[in-house]
């Protein structure tokens, strides 16, 4: 039983790398030419598109990872039957469920090496691309439309622009006083790190406190003036991240209430739990594949069962995708969206297995 386990493992994790390198190249590759403007405009030469692809791979990965493991799946049963050793196996006495049983250690552990990878090379990535400010990159969170607030020393800042990496443009800092109500405002051009501050310019300045709804005029305070604060320009750019494009330690970090960054609180909440739950979504969909994939016919070559198979992890991805959507934008919690698509598709893949082991 070991050798057949190891055989079989084996198949599944060298397609698995086959699929992952594939998808990987072509994909990095129709995306550094639909950014090939942006990646030439850097200066870089022919060697930034290697960079851009490299820095790239992990964000790809991430999108991309469960889906490689299903095909992997489904390709490594299509070779059992192909070589008519799936008859064979069956023949032994191992069944389906036990097909599964022995898939189970190399699929899960795919998943759960694929979630370290991602974790430690996906937000250095990020931010290096951030830092590049290369196609979605483009300072992606800031905008008049989608500022980045934050709240510092007791202060609030409203930030709209990234002129680069070290450089915030277009900020407003209210200050507050105990009681929390706005006692003035600055209007500030532009932000530049000069470490461990940032030094702002074209510091305008309007008194809030006892207007009692008049306008009053903004004033140019002479002189430059410093912010004083932990922020960085590697926290900013955390800070102004997609949550899933995070590691799970700044996700966790970023739910807890008054850390959000970004987003909401909720959204790195969902996308934390997401992450961590792709080794169940791999396990649950190894059940609906081994089930599909019993075609012991000597004229049976698996072809359309791999299609079916395919659509299925499609259809998975479309369903999770969509409770993403819901639970990132809090029109759904987080347990619900995570738990829905599992669930959902854990009791279709236990019936269909349960329904090979009564034919």
């Amino acid at each position: 039983m070991f050798k057949i386990a190891r055989y079989i493992s084996k198949a599944f994790l060298i397609t698995w790398l086959t699929l992952v390198f594939g998808f990987l190249t072509l994909i990095g590759l129709l995306d550094s030419l639909a950014n090939g403007g942006d990646i030439v405009k850097s200066g870089g030469g022919f060697s930034a598109t290697f960079r851009y692809m490299g820095l790239r791979a992990p964000v790809i990965f991430d999108r991309i990872f469960v889906f490689t493991i299903v095909v992997a799946v489904l390709m490594t049963f299509v070779k059992l039957i192909r070589h008519h050793e799936l008859v064979a196996l069956m023949g032994f006495g191992i069944s389906a469920t036990k097909q599964v049983l022995i898939l189970t250690p190399a699929v899960v552990g795919a998943s759960v090496v694929s979630i370290l990878f991602i974790d430690v090379a996906m937000a250095p990535a990020v931010r290096a691309l951030q830092a590049w400010g290369i196609g979605e990159y483009k300072v992606k969170n800031f905008s008049e439309n989608n500022p980045l607030w934050i709240e510092d020393n007791g202060h609030i800042i409203r930030a709209t622009e990234r002129i680069d990496y070290n450089t915030l443009g277009n900020l407003k800092f209210f200050f507050r006083d105990e009681n929390g109500a706005v006692e003035k405002i600055w209007h500030v051009d532009r932000a530049a790190y000069e470490n461990p501050n940032w030094a702002l310019t074209g510091v305008e300045q309007i008194e809030v406190k006892g207007a009692d709804g008049e306008t009053r005029p903004l004033t140019p305070l002479v002189g430059g003036r410093l912010w004083e604060t932990r922020q960085t320009p590697t926290s900013i750019a955390r800070l102004a991240a997609e949550p899933r494009d995070l590691s799970l330690a700044e996700m966790r970090n970023f739910s807890k209430r008054g850390n959000s960054g970004s987003k909401p609180s909720f959204a790195y909440k969902f996308w934390h739990a997401h992450r961590i739950t792709r080794p169940i979504a791999a396990f649950i969909l190894l059940i609906a594949c081994a089930a599909m994939m019993q075609r012991t016919g000597r004229e049976d070559t698996g072809n359309k069962t791999l299609i079916l198979g395919i659509s299925m992890a499609f259809i998975f991805l479309i369903f999770d995708g969509a409770m993403a959507t819901f639970a990132a934008s809090g029109g759904l919690e987080v347990v619900p969206a995570i738990a829905l698509p599992l669930i959902v598709f854990g009791l279709v893949g236990s019936f269909m297995l349960l329904r090979t082991e009564t034919l």
